[in-house]
């Protein structure tokens, strides 16, 4: 016999960082490779529209595959009375890493790339040993597939690691928390890799030659956050399972709306990039957690996302008890509730039944149900 539970949660708006548990960010399956550009441009750069439409028109024939960083960096990015300045510490070092040699120009996946697109006709590197490579060489229509980034994506093969973000905004104090899982599917054969998060800003509008004094930019290196480059990430085995966590105070000059956190990871030697990942940086989280049915068997939530209540239905094969688990995002059990009879057919609860009194910040959460045997969680979005 069916035994039905509906419980009217009660959710009061207002923050709490963190959310869920060991591997349900990060996907398990094996991935494909995206490709991560670090576009050189500069506000003063006339080619630089150019390189940015190109960019675009790749991400946009291959969405969810490509990363952009914006790198203002080099002698035109130096601001005149009155214009922008878009320059940090971070692009300057990314530039010479990449020995930039003309803007705009920009990495793909931090590696020297062989063969045919780094000979004529093609698009040579500048010079060839060096990381940067010209702007036609990440996208051009009239070589198609052979433009590095689309290379990668149709012929990159997959990744040695996924990698998983959730972020939860602060609106009071500017706090924007990250959690970050990275999971070897294959493992990498160099022992230390890097993990980069950067933050970027989208739609300031400014002044850009070759655009206009109302120019639309975007993907602006602003902070990153793990430092000029990256965490060390070790081991890089497969099977492991890293957890990161961040806390970054976003300032006040910067639109938090507008902006994205972007993520990748390198070798030790800060090159090859093994894959990357761009998500909102106002709670946002990555693919790997939408696809994550908000309803499972046996357990739903409606309305879902919710601000003031929800409703919880509940529903197992047998009679007996039913025990309900709301977690945090970093993994963090909140409280619990249980129903200790499955004659309870139909059972009304304030939300403060089950989290002890405390309110929920916006941001995500996890309701797990253990019904004997049988295990189901849904995510919880707080609006």
């Amino acid at each position: 016999m069916k035994s039905i539970y509906s419980l009217l949660v009660t959710l009061i708006c207002v923050i709490l960082p963190g959310f869920l548990i060991a591997q349900n960010i990060v996907s398990t399956t094996v991935g494909p490779r995206n490709a991560v550009l670090e576009e050189f441009t500069g506000i003063n750069c006339p080619n630089c529209p150019d390189g940015h439409a190109r960019a675009e028109a790749l991400a946009a024939a291959h969405p969810g595959r490509v990363v952009i960083i914006n790198v203002h960096a080099g002698s035109y990015a130096n601001p005149s009375a009155g214009q922008p300045d878009f320059r940090t510490p971070y692009g300057t070092a990314i530039d010479a890493f990449a020995g930039v040699a003309a803007y705009p120009s920009g990495t793909m996946n931090r590696i020297v790339w062989p063969g045919a697109y780094n000979q004529a006709p093609y698009f040579p590197q500048n010079p060839p040993n060096n990381l940067a490579i010209r702007r036609p060489g990440w996208w051009d229509t009239g070589y198609p597939g052979l433009g590095t980034g689309e290379y990668i994506i149709l012929n990159g093969g997959d990744s040695p690691v996924n990698i998983g973000c959730v972020t939860v905004w602060n609106d009071v104090t500017r706090e924007l928390t990250i959690t970050v899982e990275l999971y070897y599917t294959s493992g990498d054969s160099v022992a230390e890799n890097k993990l980069n998060v950067v933050f970027t800003e989208n739609h300031v509008i400014g002044y850009q030659s070759g655009g206009s004094n109302t120019y639309d930019h975007k993907h602006i290196l602003r902070e990153m956050i793990t430092g000029q480059w990256g965490e060390s990430i070790t081991p890089t085995t497969l099977g492991t399972l890293i957890t990161k966590s961040y806390v970054y105070t976003v300032p006040a000059t910067y639109n938090i709306d507008n902006c994205d956190l972007s993520l990748f990871v390198t070798r030790g030697d800060n090159k090859h990039t093994h894959t990357g990942v761009v998500i909102p940086a106002k709670n946002g989280t990555t693919v790997g957690i939408e696809k994550q049915q908000l309803n499972s068997p046996g357990l739903s939530v409606y309305p879902n996302p919710v601000c003031n209540e929800t409703q919880v239905g509940l529903s197992t094969p047998t009679p007996g008890p039913v025990r309900l688990e709301l977690f945090s995002v970093a993994g963090q059990l909140i409280s619990s509730y249980e129903a200790v009879s499955a004659t309870e057919q139909v059972r009304l609860l304030n939300f403060t039944g089950i989290t002890g009194g405390r309110t929920l910040q916006p941001g995500f959460y996890l309701l797990k149900m253990t019904a004997g045997n049988i295990n189901r969680t849904v995510k919880i979005v707080v609006n």
